[in-house]
């Protein structure tokens, strides 16, 4: 699900406008705008989701064709609407509607995001609707993902932060697949990690958006469980540039992401790296 502080920056990438002209395209108060943009996980209410949506949809463009993009957005209102029996329920008729498309087995760019959506439907009756089958359900997401990020591969590097974005949702099925206290001593992680070349593309991202503090914490997740120093210090300072609340390594952005002190994926980051700076 994208967040309001990633809509908003991207609006701000794509119109240069400030907090001020951002309020005003989309009657939000000034005050709101302002923590949406200061506030690591400032959650919002329905109204800030349904306006910055609708300003992101008509000034932010689009690799893909619009229709997709909202059914997109439809998806994670459903998810946030619904409550999970009846959002399973909307899955299974969007399921038939994406396999039976014209351009599913394509070569477009709409193919690939038809393939990512199929990769979310699987992803969330993996972790989301039917714990009790979270391995089948997965790893039918990553065979989606995988098929989304191949045919977007294809189109070059002008796609890399669309690119990150899947091999994210990647990412996160397959750590998803592993308990959080034992994913910083994988090896199997850690070999899958390093072939993928995984903190390259995210230190790639972060060269064109330094805003994105959730890419330096993947990121620095990812060179934890690398036990590579070098790119720890890159990616723990990418976050203090994003955002200043993250020199406070207790800082918890959100109920659902614990602080860099507390989160078991950053065990060796914190032994290794920055208790020597205490």
């Amino acid at each position: 699900m994208t967040s309001l502080y990633e809509r908003v920056q991207e609006i701000k990438k794509a119109t240069g406008w400030s907090q001020e002209r951002i309020g005003m395209e989309t009657g939000l108060a000034l005050s709101t705008i302002g923590r949406i943009f200061r506030v690591p996980g400032y959650s919002g209410n329905e109204t800030s989701h349904t306006l910055i949506r609708q300003l992101y949809e008509r000034v932010v463009r689009s690799p893909f064709s619009d229709y997709l993009d909202r059914l997109f957005n439809r998806y994670d209102h459903w998810k946030m609407q619904y409550p999970k029996k009846e959002f399973a329920e909307l899955l299974e008729i969007l399921e038939v509607l994406l396999k039976n498309h014209k351009d599913l087995n394509g070569d477009s760019l709409d193919s690939c995001r038809l393939r990512w959506l199929l990769g979310h439907i699987y992803f969330d009756r993996a972790f989301y609707l039917n714990k009790y089958e979270e391995l089948r359900w997965a790893q039918s997401a990553l065979e989606w993902y995988e098929k989304a990020s191949q045919g977007l591969q294809a189109h070059g590097r002008e796609l890399l932060v669309q690119q990150y974005k899947l091999q994210q949702c990647i990412v996160s099925t397959r750590f998803n697949l592993c308990e959080s206290g034992q994913r910083a001593d994988n090896a199997e992680i850690r070999k899958w990690l390093h072939n993928i070349n995984y903190v390259y593309l995210v230190k790639t991202v972060l060269q064109e958006d330094s805003w994105d503090w959730m890419a330096a914490r993947n990121g620095l997740v990812a060179a934890s469980i690398l036990q590579d120093a070098a790119h720890c210090e890159v990616f723990w300072h990418a976050m203090h540039r994003a955002n200043q609340h993250f020199t406070d390594p207790n800082f918890a952005p959100g109920p659902d992401l614990p602080s860099v002190a507390q989160d078991p994926d950053l065990i060796w980051f914190r032994s290794h790296y920055l208790e020597a700076l205490h």
